[in-house]
């Protein structure tokens, strides 16, 4: 039997195909060629290489047609090559104080990760709260929330994916809720309770981690970009004032996104709606998630010395970070400045202290074996193996996303450049337009164009690259550099739409089955109320933490003879 011949495809049809299969090959190839006017007239000033740099990586972090820590790399290559800095000083940018401690915050973070701490506090919490699917979301938030704010989101949002689906799987045997709904095709995908639930879980993780400089990479960002362009600053960002003002903010985004969760999904204040019928759990099913509960609680049995041991160190390392220069009474590193006579105000930083308690935790053992060893009288009670130290290096080397570190790096090396090769003040001078118009109205763009744009790439890079325009913005319009990083700086964090905006979004989508429509419904609420609240945060919170953003400190002019 003869084959039927297939009909041959149009030219059209072919370039289609094959920009859906290599379009990221085609990014890579054809944005450094679309941009060399910018060089124009070649070879270019280092300005204008700094300049095709930044667009360069701007372009390939958004779309991520390179790996985000490759791409990078790229000043190492480009700026030495072009005039625009030397090796050894680019290099620099990739191991500095805020990198250093950006490592110690993840080595810290894995100590209650690795004990199963965590688990043990939303199990805790979700038992005083309670078991209907108000007080349920209202307990993950909490415990997300608050968890986020000393790990990594993404690692929040994954420790709280297996309880939500415990806590969904016991409602769906008992026909109270559908986890799943399926197509036409009989694909399944999650339900709108389900959607609600492990949203609520990514969006508190991500408002979260703007609570303390270590709980999220995008704070340690902005504020090293801050100390690279101002040096001679204050330490306005130390991690009591970033918290004094990060917390009740946080607390307050977090409510409106519980409320906006609960009123869509649950009927809150809607008695007699569709979801609020839907949203009744009976008693039966209440006293089988508890008894779920209980089960999984039961598991981890008592608390052990190994959780014990990471809450003294853990616990004992952000009471340190809050004590070490306060500047409302006098602190540890205060004290040592003092003691050596040292100039330098800011000789200590919390880098040290983060890499000290990370010494210990490698250091000290995780159970009380050693002291077992010490009884022995026999040889068999002598130990076998060595005792495991509160962190394990091995588990920690494997999970660790050292790929940050150069993600920093690079946005390091960039603002370094802009600033030396008079980059910032090209952008500034093109931007003076906006002199006229009114503070709280710029502080509304800023917010709103990089929320809007961290929805497509990752928050990091959009914090490395907003951050330094904003700052050089603020000082040509006559504005302090601070008020408008921190408004760029939070708001690069808030990726409540798209799955593509921040790892946690992928996380749960891939896990729940997550329709990008479902994530775009839950996520608008609190997109514009995070928004409307940064909006009046910044503006008029701000300045109560910072009573100098009021003002143009001499800082700001003594960087500006530095270069």
């Amino acid at each position: 039997m003869l084959r039927k011949e297939e009909p041959r495809l149009e030219m059209l049809e072919k370039l289609k195909i094959f920009l859906i299969v290599h379009w990221q090959g085609v990014v890579c190839l054809l944005t450094p060629i679309i941009i060399i006017p910018i060089l124009i007239p070649f070879p270019g000033q280092p300005h204008q290489w700094c300049a095709y740099t930044l667009i360069l990586m701007a372009t390939y972090w958004v779309t991520e047609c390179i790996p985000l820590a490759v791409t990078s790399f790229l000043p190492v290559l480009i700026f030495p090559l072009a005039d625009v800095m030397p090796t050894s000083e680019v290099c620099k940018s990739y191991m500095n104080d805020s990198i250093v401690m950006f490592l110690g915050s993840l080595i810290l973070a894995s100590s209650v990760e690795q004990s199963g701490l965590h688990k043990r506090m939303a199990y805790f919490t979700i038992r005083i709260i309670g078991y209907s699917h108000l007080r349920l979301l209202g307990s993950l938030c909490i415990v997300t929330t608050f968890v986020s704010m000393w790990i990594t989101n993404t690692a929040a949002t994954t420790m709280m994916v297996p309880i939500n689906f415990a806590l969904l799987k016991v409602f769906d045997d008992q026909k109270i809720i559908k986890m799943y709904e399926t197509t036409a095709d009989g694909d399944t995908f999650a339900s709108d309770i389900t959607s609600c639930y492990f949203c609520a879980t990514t969006f508190s993780a991500t408002v979260g981690g703007i609570g303390t400089l270590v709980g999220t990479a995008t704070n340690l960002v902005f504020k090293g970009l801050f100390q690279n362009a101002y040096p001679s600053a204050p330490e306005y960002l130390s991690f009591p004032k970033f918290s004094a003002f990060a917390v009740p903010y946080m607390i307050i985004m977090e409510i409106f996104i519980y409320l906006y969760l609960a009123i869509v999904y649950f009927g809150f204040l809607r008695p007699n709606s569709a979801a609020a019928k839907r949203a009744e759990i009976p008693k039966s099913g209440k006293e089988a998630a508890q008894k779920a509960i209980a089960e999984d609680s039961k598991k981890m049995g008592k608390i052990s010395f190994w959780e014990i041991m990471v809450i003294l160190l853990f616990g004992g390392a952000m009471v340190s970070f809050f004590c070490r220069s306060p500047q409302i009474f006098e602190g540890w590193g205060d004290k040592i400045i003092q003691h050596f006579e040292i100039e330098d105000k800011k000789f200590v930083r919390d880098s040290a202290l983060a890499m000290f308690v990370s010494f210990l935790m490698f250091l000290l053992p995780s159970t009380l074996q050693i002291i077992m060893n010490c009884k022995a009288k026999f040889h068999e009670d002598l130990p076998k193996g060595r005792v495991k130290s509160v962190l394990d290096w091995k588990l920690l080397n494997a999970v660790m996303p050292f790929s940050f570190m150069f993600l920093l790096g690079g946005g390091f090396a960039l603002s370094n450049a802009a600033k030396k090769t008079g980059l910032n003040d090209k952008i500034g001078e093109s931007l003076r337009g906006l002199s006229a118009a009114p503070n709280l109205l710029v502080l509304l763009i800023i917010i709103i164009v990089v929320v809007l744009i961290t929805n497509f790439a990752s928050n990091v890079a959009v914090a490395n690259v907003f951050c330094p325009i904003v700052m050089q913005l603020a000082k040509e319009i006559n504005r302090n550099p601070l008020w408008y990083n921190i408004a760029a700086g939070y708001s690069a964090s808030y990726a409540f739409l798209l799955p593509v905006g921040t790892p946690g979004n992928l996380v749960v989508q891939s896990a729940a089955k997550i329709p990008t429509r479902k994530m775009v419904k839950a996520g608008l609420g609190p997109t514009i109320s995070t928004i409307i609240i940064t909006w009046i945060a910044i503006s008029f919170w701000a300045p109560v933490i910072w009573p100098d953003l009021h003002t143009m400190p001499d800082w700001i002019s003594a960087s500006s003879r530095r270069i």
